[in-house]
């Protein structure tokens, strides 16, 4: 999945040293925020210098650096079961009955949360929300987001999705497809979602697929701008326009 997650490339792996790349098959299930958390504190805790966490899964860095350690429970795969037959409204009433608070964190049609949360209150036996996580290592960080406006990022993840394409995107997804078959985690990954969608004939056309993966991601784009902007004070997120602001900020 080289492409489609815009890997480093080889070239830029040698140059600097890169952690928690292939280190999952797409076969191995789903890589949670709690195997990064879990992943991540044992490299930095073995670094001698200072780690940059860089990506777009923002929900990941804050769960690290939230000074929180994640509930851990596996699946209740009879639970799941007996909750898959019921529609998202279903669903919804009930995490609304056992756990309101959290009921008004998550999204109605976000089945896939909504049913997580109805197993972690089963396994907690109690709310989710009022039942506190203890407190691990504190992090000494720093925040730094790009500061674009929003019409330039969308022409920006256009380019990129143009050029993902002619990397051979396409036939990188026809290739993981062979190997893998069509498994959540390949469907659920913007970029190939669409192209299982365009062999189920969901779209008409290769060129609408396309329209729809760059819709996908300035959709993904949208909500993590207005997540770091929303949380701009609680985590002291300093906005950027270039490299030399933040060499100046540290002071480099």
């Amino acid at each position: 999945m080289d492409i489609v997650s815009a890997k480093p490339t080889k070239q830029e792996q040698s140059s600097v040293i890169h952690r928690l790349i292939d280190i999952k098959s797409p076969n191995d299930g789903v890589y949670s925020a709690g195997d990064f958390v879990k992943d991540a504190k044992q490299i930095i805790k073995n670094s001698a210098f200072p780690i940059i966490i860089q990506g777009g899964t923002w929900f990941y860095i804050k769960s690290l650096l939230d000074n929180k350690d994640l509930f851990e429970f596996g699946k209740n795969e009879p639970l799941r079961e007996k909750l898959s037959k019921k529609t998202n409204e279903e669903l919804f009433e009930i995490l609304k009955q056992k756990d309101e608070a959290r009921a008004n964190m998550v999204h109605k049609n976000n089945r896939d949360k909504v049913i997580r949360s109805i197993e972690l209150i089963e396994a907690l036996c109690g709310k989710m929300s009022e039942i506190e996580q203890p407190e691990n290592e504190k992090f000494d960080s720093v925040w730094f987001m790009k500061n674009v406006e929003r019409e330039e990022l969308y022409e920006k993840i256009n380019l990129r999705v143009d050029l993902m394409l002619k990397m051979g995107l396409f036939e990188e997804w026809q290739s993981v497809y062979k190997k893998y078959g069509k498994n959540d985690i390949l469907y659920n990954t913007i970029g190939y979602r669409e192209f299982f969608d365009l062999e189920s004939g969901v779209y008409p056309n290769f060129d609408v697929a396309v329209d729809k993966i760059k819709q996908h991601t300035r959709n993904f784009a949208k909500r993590q701008l207005t997540w770091f902007r929303q949380n701009k004070e609680k985590f002291n997120i300093n906005f950027v326009n270039n490299e030399e602001e933040i060499l100046s900020f540290l002071d480099i």
